[in-house]
C-alpha cells in the first residue's frame, strides 16, 4: 500500500465550511474561500463517509485521494483555483497555516511534514516557471486601480492579505492600518515603516485628511465595519470589501462599496488572456503529482511500516 493512498483531501466551499465537525487527528486549513481537510483514510473513515453522504451537505463537496489529492493541493497553493489566478496571498496563508499547525509525533504526522515540504518545493517551481509577472492578477493591483488619486487609505486588517496589498499602496498614498493582532501588525511595520498603526476599536481614530479610501482586508462582520465607520470623522470616498463573506454578509455604508466578486468580474477578460499559461501550469502540476506518487514507497504493513 502506498502511503500517499492513505491521504484523503476534503474541499469544502465557503458556504459549507461549518457543516462538518472539527478534525481531531488531521489538518484543518481554512481560508476566506474554502476549508480543506487533510485526513487519514483509516482513522477518519466515518468523517469521510459523512462528507460523501447525500444530503449531509447543502453544497457540493470535493474529495480527492492519493495522487489527485497532491495535484489539487498544489493547484490551490499556486493560486490556480483562486479568482485571481496565480495570486500569492494563498501561498502566504498556507505557510502561516503550516507554521501554526500542531503535527503529532506519529507516523501520520511524519508523513504530513514531508508532504508539506514537498508541496512548498513544488509550488516554488511552478510559480517560477509559469506564473511570474501576473501583477494585474493580484489583490494589490486591484486595490491600487480603484484607489488611484485617493490621498489616504484606512486598511482594516494586519494579516496576509494586508501584506499583499501594502506594496501597491506605499509611496502612492498615506496608509493607516487598523489591527486586531498587534504582533502581526508589528511585523508589517518592520517591513513598511511608512504605515501608521492603530488598534481597531469602535472609537474615532482622529483624522487629518477629509478624503479617505477604506479597504476591508480582515474577516470582520458587516456590523463591525458599519459600527466602526459610524464612529469616524473623515469623508470616506469608497470602500473595497475584500472579505470572503462580502456576498452573504454585505456591508451597507453611506458611500460606494465594491465587493470582492465585483472586483473579480472585471478580470474575466484578463483570465482568458492567461488561459494558456494556466493550462501549462496545470500540466506541470499533473507531472509533479505523478512523480510524487511514483516516489511513494510500497508499505505492505500500512502506516506501521512508514519509518521501518
Amino acid at each position: 500500500m502506498r502511503v500517499l493512498d492513505q491521504l484523503v483531501i476534503v474541499n469544502l466551499r465557503r458556504e459549507a465550511r461549518d457543516k462538518l465537525p472539527i478534525v481531531l487527528n488531521g489538518l484543518d486549513w481554512r481560508t476566506c474561500l474554502r476549508r480543506i481537510l487533510f485526513l487519514n483514510k483509516p482513522e477518519n473513515a466515518s468523517l469521510i463517509a459523512a462528507a460523501e453522504g447525500e444530503g449531509v451537505l447543502t453544497s457540493p463537496v470535493e474529495i480527492y485521494r492519493g495522487e489527485e489529492s497532491y495535484r489539487f493541493l498544489l493547484e490551490v497553493i499556486c493560486g490556480l483555483n483562486s479568482p485571481l489566478v496565480g495570486e500569492t496571498a494563498v501561498l502566504g496563508q498556507f505557510r502561516e497555516f503550516v507554521a501554526q499547525a500542531k503535527l503529532p509525533g506519529t507516523l501520520w504526522g511524519n508523513f504530513l511534514r514531508q508532504l508539506i515540504s514537498n508541496l512548498l518545493v513544488d509550488a516554488k517551481l511552478v510559480r517560477h516557471e509559469h506564473l511570474q509577472g501576473l501583477g494585474s492578477q493580484s489583490y494589490g493591483s486591484l486595490v491600487r486601480q480603484h484607489l488611484k488619486g485617493v490621498p489616504s487609505v484606512a486598511l482594516l486588517g494586519g494579516g496576509q492579505l494586508a501584506r499583499e496589498i501594502l506594496p501597491w499602496l506605499i509611496g502612492k498614498t498615506q496608509v493607516r492600518l487598523f489591527y486586531r493582532s498587534y504582533p502581526h501588525a508589528q511585523e508589517l511595520l518592520v517591513d513598511y515603516p511608512e504605515i501608521q498603526l492603530d488598534q481597531f476599536s469602535p472609537a474615532d481614530a482622529g483624522w487629518e485628511r477629509d478624503e479617505t479610501g477604506l479597504v476591508v482586508a480582515a474577516p470582520l462582520k458587516a456590523v463591525e465595519v458599519h459600527r466602526w465607520v459610524g464612529k469616524q470623522s473623515p469623508r470616506f470616498s469608497l470602500c473595497l470589501d475584500l472579505r470572503g463573506d462580502a456576498e452573504t454578509d454585505p456591508v451597507s455604508l453611506p458611500f460606494p462599496v465594491i465587493k470582492l466578486s465585483e472586483l473579480f468580474d472585471a478580470l474575466r477578460n484578463e483570465r482568458q488572456r492567461l488561459a494558456g499559461r494556466i493550462e501549462t501550469a496545470r500540466e506541470e502540476i499533473k507531472l509533479l503529482a505523478q512523480r510524487q506518487a511514483r516516489q511513494a514507497q510500497v508499505r505492505p504493513f500500512g502506516w506501521e511500516d512508514l519509518c521501518a
